[in-house]
C-alpha cells in the first residue's frame, strides 16, 4: 500500500472521489453528489486503487484517512 504522497497522481475527480468513499458513501452517493453516472464511480474507483495499489474501497479509504491524519 502506498501513502498519498503528491496524490500519487490521482486526479482531482478521483481524489473527490476517494474523500466521498472514505466517509463511507455507496457508489449512487458519490454519483448523485458529483452529477456523474455509478459506472464513472466505479471507473475512478478502479483507477484510484491501481494507482495506491490496494484491493478495495476499504483499503484506499484507510491510506486516505491515515495520511489526513498524520
Amino acid at each position: 500500500m502506498k501513502s498519498l504522497d503528491n496524490n500519487n497522481g490521482l486526479s482531482r475527480k478521483e481524489t473527490e472521489v476517494l474523500i466521498a468513499l472514505s466517509k463511507g458513501n455507496l457508489y449512487k452517493e458519490i454519483a448523485a453528489e458529483q452529477g456523474i453516472t455509478i459506472n464513472t464511480v466505479k471507473k475512478h474507483c478502479k483507477n484510484i486503487y491501481k494507482k495506491l495499489e490496494v484491493r478495495n474501497r476499504t483499503e484506499a479509504a484507510n491510506i486516505f484517512l491515515r495520511d489526513k491524519t498524520a
